[in-house]
């Protein structure tokens, strides 16, 4: 899924945005819209065994990445300070379980849920940069929170239960941005030393599934194999199309694109798959979509 570490380009505001800079966030936020649909097609693989080839495959993806942008020596040189390992550990442990919340969420007939998640991720990291940045909340903000904050309560009636999917996926998303804000790695760096601090737990994992009698590359044919190397694409390719898009829009362009992958998770859920929805749930992201709405207006009338 978005890496937020690029919201310190919300001061650049231009009067036209680049067509390419549009092009690389639709591309980003539409792929992680539809990208529920990818893992229905490797499910029968496994979440766990997915999410554990996601971390080999990106890694297979990004060291290239890494070279042919000239990147590499000063990535190596950034692996050997304890403060970029530190700080990159506890966002791969976050970005861990995410990733894997998303994927059994979306294998298990939870993608409205997931959608409602990061419907509030932008509410949510609004309210972390003022409860631990000391950023300060205007008066919309508030309205917006608040009107989160009820449509979380809403979901939770109708649910029987807390929201949990969605919690977890808007707070270790939301935490991540925080944790990559203090790293001094871009997007292609900072996720290659995530994959490779995770790469030795996920291949014990294979390995032990491997022998447990469960076949990490799926039947073994073609499309499985395929589909499993494509994990490395399918996770890289939008991040680097987020991260064109975020050093030449508009945040407040960027804040309204973003908005894209919860609508997709959400129709892909409701339209393709027959999740239900229920009258109560509706109500639900009622609140959500109206505390999105002055969230945008505050935004755009903050451009202006």
């Amino acid at each position: 899924m978005m890496d937020p570490c690029f919201k310190g380009a919300s001061n650049l505001f231009m009067s036209r945005p680049s067509s390419s800079a549009v092009l690389s966030a639709i591309l980003a936020f539409g792929t992680w819209g539809i990208v529920p649909v990818y893992w229905k097609w490797i499910g029968h693989v496994g979440a766990d065994i997915a999410v554990a080839q996601r971390v080999v495959w990106t890694l297979a993806m990004t060291l290239p990445l890494l070279l042919m942008r000239g990147e590499w020596q000063s990535w190596w040189r950034e692996l050997r300070q304890g403060r970029v390992i530190r700080t990159h550990a506890l966002a791969a442990g976050l970005l861990g379980v995410n990733w894997g919340t998303f994927v059994w969420s979306a294998l298990h007939g939870h993608l409205v849920e997931c959608s409602l998640g990061y419907f509030l991720n932008p509410l949510l990291n609004v309210l972390i940069g003022c409860v631990l940045l000391g950023e300060k909340l205007s008066r919309w903000q508030k309205v917006s929170i608040a009107l989160a904050g009820c449509g979380v309560g809403v979901q939770m009636v109708a649910a029987g239960r807390p929201p949990w999917i969605a919690l977890v996926l808007a707070f270790t998303f939301g935490f991540y941005g925080l944790v990559r804000r203090r790293s001094v790695q871009g997007p292609l760096a900072g996720l290659a030393t995530e994959s490779i601090l995770a790469l030795p737990l996920a291949l014990l994992f294979l390995v032990w599934t491997q022998f447990q009698g469960r076949d990490v590359f799926g039947d073994g044919g073609a499309r499985d194999v395929s589909l499993v190397m494509g994990l490395g694409v399918v996770t890289t390719v939008p991040l680097l199309g987020f991260a064109h898009a975020a050093r030449h829009l508009p945040f407040s362009l960027l804040g309204l694109l973003q908005f894209l992958a919860p609508t997709g998770q959400f129709l892909l859920g409701v339209l393709a798959y027959g999740e239900p929805l229920s009258p109560l749930s509706l109500i639900a992201f009622g609140f959500i979509w109206s505390a999105i709405a002055v969230f945008c207006t505050d935004l755009l009338r903050k451009a202006n």
